[in-house]
């Protein structure tokens, strides 16, 4: 069964099993998915993931990026991707609107063999097509049969400063093999999302390492200043949502936020999520849910000593 990492993705696929003995080898095909006769549209607005371009500046901070990571099923299957645009579709099959990795580029290690990805450069996307909102359609085609999936929508927009404002958005550094999930050995994968949200600075945590000397006085040896953080999403989806709680587990964490008002402004923080605090979600009719985490400064060389 394939596999999508799409940190945007509705339906994703999951990562092919393969089955069976030298006699008759055998290979679980994607699965179709369960139509029901029931459509939350009709009750709530399709979520949809703003991202943001400039046309004009190459600045990192302001120029996104969303990235998919697609294991095949079968050394003899292939896939397609389809950039679907207000005016036309286009197939992905080259750098032309972002980075694209054929089957056969990874080849760390013999799970990545069959894998495929793409990091959609928004960026190249605006300057080519013009800003709308656009999706991905991923078409697996396993021993003649094709098994399709597609994205949420991503409204894209020009940069601007009112339009960004209160969005947070990370990065998540894979490497590593994730179990029943993806194999990013060596990939140093970043997985790329912008929400609405906030980075708020908490009280900094200080770790003392003193003495008594003879004259019943604290001395300090050693003193560590420890910057925290908490971190509020706004209501995302369950793909969102997954992607996020998948994203703790990242070799490296980074974020950036887009508050004006903020007791400080953030770009690519390094950090460690220490906790998931809350979740706020099942509401009725409403898919989504917020995430609340505790977070720590990943580079903790605020240090004092006594030598």
């Amino acid at each position: 069964m394939a596999i999508i990492t799409d940190i945007t993705n509705n339906n994703p696929l999951t990562q092919a099993i393969l089955a069976g003995s030298q006699e008759a080898p055998s290979v679980k095909l994607p699965e179709q998915e369960l139509q029901i006769d029931f459509c939350i549209c009709d009750y709530t607005c399709e979520y949809v993931n703003n991202v943001f371009a400039s046309v004009s500046e190459n600045d990192d901070y302001k120029n996104d990026k969303t990235s998919f990571l697609v294991g095949l099923t079968d050394d003899s299957s292939t896939l397609s991707i389809v950039l679907v645009g207000p005016n036309d579709e286009t197939v992905i099959n080259n750098d032309t609107y972002g980075e694209y990795f054929a089957k056969g580029t990874f080849t760390n290690t013999d799970n990545q063999i069959n894998y495929v990805g793409f990091i959609a450069d928004w960026k190249k996307i605006i300057t080519l097509k013009g800003a709308g909102t656009y999706y991905f359609r991923f078409t697996e085609t396993t021993f003649g049969q094709d098994f399709e999936k597609e994205t949420i929508k991503y409204k894209l927009l020009p940069y601007s400063e009112n339009l960004v404002y209160k969005t947070i958005r990370f990065k998540f550094i894979q490497n590593g093999l994730i179990e029943n999930g993806l194999d990013y050995t060596g990939l140093n994968w970043t997985i790329q999302t912008r929400i609405k949200g906030s980075l708020k600075k908490l009280a900094t945590t200080l770790e003392q390492d003193n003495y008594i000397n003879n004259n019943r006085v604290v001395s300090q040896i050693q003193d560590k200043a420890l910057k925290n953080f908490e971190i509020e999403t706004g209501l995302v989806n369950s793909d969102i949502g997954d992607l996020l709680e998948n994203g703790i587990l990242s070799n490296n964490i980074l974020v950036s936020n887009y508050d004006w008002g903020a007791y400080k402004k953030y770009k690519d923080l390094p950090i460690n999520i220490t906790e998931v605090n809350e979740f706020k979600g099942n509401f009725e009719l409403n898919p989504l849910g917020a995430f609340i985490f505790t977070a720590q400064e990943r580079t903790q060389n605020t240090i004092k000593r006594n030598v």
